[in-house]
């Protein structure tokens, strides 16, 4: 957020499920997928690498991550790989787009 509050990006305060790489926007944008205050937006996206590492960071501040899991950001690492970030640790890894990890959309405001 920017320091005068008028820009930033926000975290959904859920979960919207597991998916691969390639269903997990269709998952951001569902609606059913988001609790009652973010289905009311339909701007939510999968956050990049740098806003997942952040959200990672204010973990504890934003609740509900699954902290033994892996999420998803929207950042490819080549053909067949995107970023994606452990929420135990904090590693971010390359993983295979095909395998199902854990996804939380982001908006801009």
């Amino acid at each position: 957020i920017k320091t005068d509050g008028t820009h930033g990006v926000v975290v959904a305060m859920q979960d919207q499920g597991a998916a691969n790489w390639y269903d997990a926007e269709a998952r951001v944008n569902d609606a059913y997928k988001h609790d009652s205050d973010g289905a009311k937006f339909n701007d939510w996206r999968l956050p990049t690498k740098d806003e997942l590492n952040l959200a990672y960071f204010q973990k504890e501040s934003i609740g509900g991550f699954d902290l033994s899991g892996f999420y998803w950001s929207s950042t490819e690492n080549g053909i067949d790989n995107a970023w994606g970030q452990i929420f135990l640790y904090g590693d971010q890894f390359g993983g295979n787009k095909g395998i199902t990890c854990y996804v939380r959309a982001v908006r801009a405001f």
